[in-house]
């Protein structure tokens, strides 16, 4: 059977590859041989793969998933400020936040006992703190998210 892969960032398909596989094959296997047409790694992939409302589970075969050979990648674009830097990156949507964090340190060259004592917090520096084990989700336009140290407690130091 032929299956077709879609990239969708926004409300678009942005990249999409074909292959042939069999009822037998592994998801794995199949986003493995389309990772290199879409540019992307078979890892990021898998992170967030649908066929519909039908999310696709690691192990599984081909033949597992009833809807369709049209498959679905989605990912979210998350534009990272560090001090005066800002890098973009477009990432699974249902990747968590720990992978921006994660990125975000090794994008700006932080060293990792620094980057343990950094959060994530949304819109500015000052914005809501992000909780890392949450899923990034799905956001039509560029999420701005900053990497930063921690303030004082909100309600000064405890007794």
């Amino acid at each position: 059977m032929r299956v077709q892969i879609d990239v969708e960032e926004g409300n678009s398909i942005v990249a999409t590859a074909e292959c042939e596989a069999s009822a037998d094959d592994t998801v794995e296997l199949v986003i493995s041989n389309a990772a290199g047409q879409l540019g992307l790694e078979a890892e990021e992939i898998l992170l967030d793969l649908s066929a519909g409302e039908e999310r696709f589970e690691r192990g599984k075969r081909v033949g597992d998933f009833g809807r369709g050979h049209r498959w679905k990648h989605r990912r979210t674009c998350i534009n990272l400020h560090f001090e005066t830097e800002a890098k973009e990156h477009k990432f699974p949507a249902s990747a968590t936040w720990a992978r921006v964090h994660h990125w975000g340190c090794n994008q700006f060259h932080i060293p990792h006992d620094l980057c343990a004592n950094l959060e994530l917090r949304l819109g500015s520096p000052t914005g809501p703190a992000l909780n890392e084990k949450k899923q990034i989700g799905y956001h039509p336009g560029c999420e701005v998210v900053w990497l930063v140290k921690p303030g004082p407690e909100p309600n000064g130091a405890g007794c």
